[in-house]
Protein backbone atom coordinates (compact mmCIF):
# COMPACT_ATOMS: atom_id res chain seq x y z
CA UNK A 1 0.00 0.00 0.00
CA UNK A 2 2.81 2.37 0.91
CA UNK A 3 4.60 1.69 -2.38
CA UNK A 4 1.45 2.63 -4.34
CA UNK A 5 1.19 5.96 -2.51
CA UNK A 6 4.89 6.67 -3.09
CA UNK A 7 4.56 5.77 -6.79
CA UNK A 8 1.59 8.13 -7.21
CA UNK A 9 3.49 10.85 -5.39
CA UNK A 10 6.45 10.50 -7.76
CA UNK A 11 4.16 10.71 -10.78
CA UNK A 12 2.63 13.93 -9.50
CA UNK A 13 6.01 15.73 -9.26
CA UNK A 14 6.76 15.81 -13.02
CA UNK A 15 3.20 16.95 -13.81
CA UNK A 16 3.46 19.75 -11.25
CA UNK A 17 6.90 20.76 -12.53
CA UNK A 18 5.61 20.94 -16.11
CA UNK A 19 2.63 23.03 -15.01
CA UNK A 20 4.92 25.50 -13.24
CA UNK A 21 7.13 25.86 -16.32
CA UNK A 22 4.14 26.34 -18.60
CA UNK A 23 2.52 28.80 -16.19
CA UNK A 24 5.70 30.86 -15.93
CA UNK A 25 6.05 31.11 -19.71
CA UNK A 26 3.74 34.13 -19.84
CA UNK A 27 5.94 36.23 -17.55
CA UNK A 28 9.02 36.36 -19.82
CA UNK A 29 6.74 37.09 -22.77
CA UNK A 30 5.25 40.12 -20.98
CA UNK A 31 8.72 41.29 -19.99
CA UNK A 32 9.96 40.75 -23.55
CA UNK A 33 7.00 42.72 -24.92
CA UNK A 34 7.66 45.60 -22.51
CA UNK A 35 11.36 45.61 -23.39
CA UNK A 36 10.68 45.51 -27.13
CA UNK A 37 8.08 48.30 -26.88
CA UNK A 38 10.54 50.40 -24.87
CA UNK A 39 13.08 49.99 -27.67
CA UNK A 40 10.39 50.93 -30.20
CA UNK A 41 9.59 54.11 -28.25
CA UNK A 42 13.27 55.02 -27.97
CA UNK A 43 13.88 54.34 -31.68
CA UNK A 44 10.84 56.43 -32.59
CA UNK A 45 12.17 59.34 -30.53
CA UNK A 46 15.65 59.07 -32.09
CA UNK A 47 14.27 58.83 -35.61
CA UNK A 48 11.94 61.80 -35.12
CA UNK A 49 14.92 63.80 -33.85
CA UNK A 50 17.01 63.02 -36.94
CA UNK A 51 15.55 64.44 -40.15
CA UNK A 52 17.67 62.20 -42.38
CA UNK A 53 16.61 59.01 -40.58
CA UNK A 54 13.01 60.19 -40.43
CA UNK A 55 12.92 60.92 -44.16
CA UNK A 56 14.48 57.54 -44.95
CA UNK A 57 11.98 55.67 -42.79
CA UNK A 58 9.07 57.60 -44.32
CA UNK A 59 10.37 56.63 -47.75
CA UNK A 60 10.78 52.98 -46.67
CA UNK A 61 7.15 52.92 -45.55
CA UNK A 62 5.97 54.62 -48.74
CA UNK A 63 7.68 52.08 -51.00
CA UNK A 64 7.08 49.20 -48.57
CA UNK A 65 10.81 48.45 -48.26
CA UNK A 66 11.16 46.26 -45.16
CA UNK A 67 14.93 45.79 -45.61
CA UNK A 68 15.55 49.54 -45.47
CA UNK A 69 13.24 49.87 -42.45
CA UNK A 70 15.21 47.12 -40.65
CA UNK A 71 18.49 48.93 -41.33
CA UNK A 72 17.05 52.13 -39.86
CA UNK A 73 15.75 50.27 -36.80
CA UNK A 74 19.18 48.70 -36.28
CA UNK A 75 20.83 52.13 -36.35
CA UNK A 76 18.36 53.46 -33.82
CA UNK A 77 18.42 51.03 -30.91
CA UNK A 78 17.13 47.68 -32.08
CA UNK A 79 19.49 44.71 -32.14
CA UNK A 80 19.71 41.98 -34.74
CA UNK A 81 18.24 39.62 -32.13
CA UNK A 82 15.26 41.96 -31.64
CA UNK A 83 14.53 41.81 -35.35
CA UNK A 84 15.24 38.10 -35.79
CA UNK A 85 12.08 36.30 -36.93
CA UNK A 86 10.07 39.48 -36.40
CA UNK A 87 7.18 40.29 -38.70
CA UNK A 88 7.71 43.90 -39.74
CA UNK A 89 4.64 45.68 -41.04
CA UNK A 90 4.85 49.04 -42.79
CA UNK A 91 1.57 50.96 -42.86
CA UNK A 92 0.48 54.25 -44.34
CA UNK A 93 -2.57 56.13 -43.23
CA UNK A 94 -3.81 59.49 -44.34
CA UNK A 95 -5.66 62.16 -42.49
CA UNK A 96 -6.93 65.57 -43.49
CA UNK A 97 -4.50 68.20 -42.33
CA UNK A 98 -2.53 65.57 -40.49
CA UNK A 99 1.08 65.94 -39.52
CA UNK A 100 3.59 63.69 -41.28
CA UNK A 101 4.60 61.40 -38.41
CA UNK A 102 6.07 57.98 -37.82
CA UNK A 103 4.98 55.72 -34.97
CA UNK A 104 6.60 52.42 -34.06
CA UNK A 105 4.92 49.74 -31.98
CA UNK A 106 6.06 46.26 -31.03
CA UNK A 107 4.63 43.08 -29.58
CA UNK A 108 6.39 39.93 -28.55
CA UNK A 109 6.37 36.83 -28.92
CA UNK A 110 4.93 34.12 -31.16
CA UNK A 111 4.81 36.06 -33.33
CA UNK A 112 7.10 38.99 -32.64
CA UNK A 113 5.72 41.97 -34.56
CA UNK A 114 7.00 45.46 -35.22
CA UNK A 115 4.64 47.91 -36.87
CA UNK A 116 5.81 51.18 -38.38
CA UNK A 117 2.98 53.53 -39.29
CA UNK A 118 3.29 56.71 -41.31
CA UNK A 119 0.42 59.16 -40.99
CA UNK A 120 0.08 62.23 -43.18
CA UNK A 121 -2.19 64.08 -45.57
CA UNK A 122 -0.42 63.24 -48.83
CA UNK A 123 2.59 61.07 -49.51
CA UNK A 124 5.21 63.16 -51.29
CA UNK A 125 8.46 61.82 -49.81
Amino acid sequence: MLSIVVSLGLLAVPVTARAQVAGGADTPSKADTASLQKKANEAETRIRGNKGESDQLKRAVKINEVTLAKQILLRNGFTAKDLENAKITLLTGGGKGGEDTITISATCCDPKEITIRRTLENFTK
